[in-house]
Order: C-alpha cells, then sequence, then structure tokens
C-alpha cells in the first residue's frame, strides 16, 4: 500500500530534480528519499525515474503521476488555508482562474480595486489557458474560471459575458496604421502573426479571411495574444487580437483599429454547480460583470467603435460558428 512519505519524496524529487536536494527539503537523509522512491516504483510497478549523472529525471510515467499528486497538495493546502481563516476570523478568499487575455491586464487591475475595498479578503489569481481553466474549476482548485471557449459540461454552470469585437494591430511605422479602419483585404500579401489553432479568435478571423479570399504571409504563431502584440509592436508583422489585450500594448509602436468585417466572440465566466456560492465570490461576480461591460464600452469609445455591436446592421457582422 502507497504510505504518505512515499508520496511526498516523489513530490520532492520532482520539484527539486535529485535526491540530495529533496532530503534537505523534507530533513531527512539522501539514502531515505532513494528508498522511498524504490519502495514507491516497486509497489507501482512503474519506472518513474532515469538515473543520469547523480540526477533523477523523471519519466512521462511519473510526470502524469505527478499532475495527480500535485492535485491532492493543493486541496490539501487549501484545507490548511481555510482552517486558518476560520482561526483568525478572516473575510473569505477568492481563487479566480483565467484566459491570459484578461489575467494579464484587466483582470488583476478589478482585483486591486475590489480587493482595496475589502482589506479582509484574501484572492488569488492565475492565468491559464481555457481547458486548464476548466479543469480548475472541475476539481475545486479555483472558485470561478473565465475561459474563451463554450464548453459542453454538466460539471460546470456558464455565464456568457458581452460580445467582444476582434480589433487590428500593426505597427505605428506600416502603411495601415494611416487608415481609420482596417479591412481583412487590406492584409492581402501582408506580413502576418496567427494565434493559436485553438483559439476562438483565431477561427473567427481565419472564417473572414477566407470569406475574402484574402492570403496573409502568415510569418509567425503564438498562443497567445500578448505574445503578438509584443512582435507587432517590434515591427515584425500585423494581426489582429482581442481589445483587451491591444489596449494594454497601445502607443508609440503599436496602432490599435477597428477591424472589419467585424469578427465578435464571447467569453464566459464557469463555475462549479456543485459548490455553494459565498457571499464574496457572488460579489466578485456581480462587480466583475458590471466592469468588464465598462470597460467594453470605454475601449469600443477608445478604438472608433470597434467594440459596439448594440444596433450595428448584422449583415456587418461576422456571425460564425464556435
Amino acid at each position: 500500500m502507497l504510505n504518505n512519505r512515499q508520496i511526498e519524496a516523489f513530490r520532492a524529487v520532482i520539484l527539486s530534480g535529485s535526491a540530495t536536494a529533496a532530503a534537505n527539503f523534507l530533513g531527512v537523509s539522501q539514502p531515505a528519499i532513494s528508498r522511498l522512491i524504490q519502495d514507491l516504483e516497486t509497489r507501482l510497478r512503474l519506472k518513474l525515474f532515469q538515473r543520469t549523472g547523480g540526477r533523477l529525471l523523471p519519466t512521462g510515467d511519473a510526470l502524469t503521476l505527478y499532475r495527480e499528486v500535485e492535485r491532492s497538495f493543493v486541496g490539501l493546502d487549501r484545507i490548511a488555508r481555510v482552517a486558518h481563516d476560520l482561526r483568525e476570523r478572516r473575510g473569505g478568499a477568492l481563487r479566480v482562474a483565467a484566459l491570459p487575455a484578461l489575467a494579464v491586464g484587466f483582470l488583476p487591475d478589478f482585483a486591486a480595486t475590489f480587493m482595496a475595498e475589502r482589506p479582509t479578503v484574501d484572492i488569488s489569481l492565475h492565468g491559464l489557458n481555457s481547458p486548464f481553466v476548466l479543469d480548475w474549476v472541475l476539481t475545486g482548485q479555483c472558485d470561478l474560471g473565465i475561459v474563451g471557449e463554450q464548453f459542453q459540461n454538466p460539471g460546470i454552470t456558464t455565464q456568457i459575458l458581452p460580445p467582444v469585437a476582434a480589433v487590428a494591430i500593426v505597427p505605428a511605422s506600416h502603411p495601415l496604421a494611416e487608415r481609420e479602419v482596417i479591412h481583412a483585404w487590406d492584409f492581402e500579401g501582408q506580413d502576418f502573426i496567427e494565434i493559436g489553432t485553438t483559439s476562438l479568435i483565431r477561427r473567427k478571423v481565419d472564417t473572414v479571411m477566407k470569406e475574402h479570399n484574402v492570403h496573409r504571409r502568415i510569418r509567425a504563431e503564438t498562443p497567445l495574444t500578448m505574445i503578438a502584440c509584443g512582435m507587432v509592436a517590434a515591427g515584425f508583422g500585423c494581426s489582429v487580437v482581442d481589445p483587451f489585450t491591444a489596449q494594454r500594448y497601445k502607443g508609440t509602436k503599436l496602432v490599435v483599429r477597428p477591424f472589419e468585417p467585424r469578427a465578435t466572440f464571447e467569453w464566459a465566466i464557469i463555475s462549479s454547480p456543485f459548490t455553494p456560492r459565498s457571499l464574496i465570490v457572488g460579489e466578485f461576480l456581480e462587480e466583475f460583470q458590471k466592469s468588464f461591460e465598462s470597460y467594453r464600452q470605454a475601449t469600443s469609445d477608445d478604438a472608433g467603435g470597434a467594440l459596439d455591436v448594440a444596433g450595428m446592421d448584422p449583415a456587418d457582422e461576422a456571425t460564425l460558428p464556435v
């Protein structure tokens, strides 16, 4: 049967990379760590480490096992934090995971304001791709998640955020920077930075380009819109991204323009229907939605109406399948 010491030793070796460092971390001898790892491998009948040059290199099986182990430790840490909050009679704690487009700018700004008004509340923010956000919500590692995909899963409750329109970004020195609005066909033959294939923005923009028979020179691809913005600001190509990220980079080196035909997409807030929602989670959710809509409208005005989808002609909008 597995025991806690074997699992602790396994986790310590994964994190530290050697039996010696793991021994120092756990306050035991190096032979004790080696013995615990050997016993664990025997019990599981799996090869967990390759011994190379005095280091223990984890196998693929070990890394898969570690992900499950880490979930258990996160759960234990959460229990400890809750107990601490109960002892101290603190106001509560929030754990929020969001797609990077929101996690690098808008969400921290909002959270700072929210927390400033609630000095007895703690918060934990994580920037993750949408499938990982879903996993964290399903496993109880976070209270709320913000995703860029519409997941059909009975284990979550979904609240759709207002639609957002993609914007075009070009280097300030680029000829297209002189345009008030950039159309899909303006990118014909232009160096272009694609967003990762799993991105909703990528699917929407690619469909628009295909419909208008636009051929871009795809020079780079990245899963993160902030990397695309960084490359455009450095003068390497153009792109189409979400306005929340674009506004963080807007300045002397990067120009943000409305993109036509409009390609709109919807992000969503997900939570577990099986976990009772605390008052603080409810307050966070309500104020976040209001702040999101205010920022969306402000960005719309700043980008010349790029986000204003209310009252627009449906024929002008890229209402594309997700």
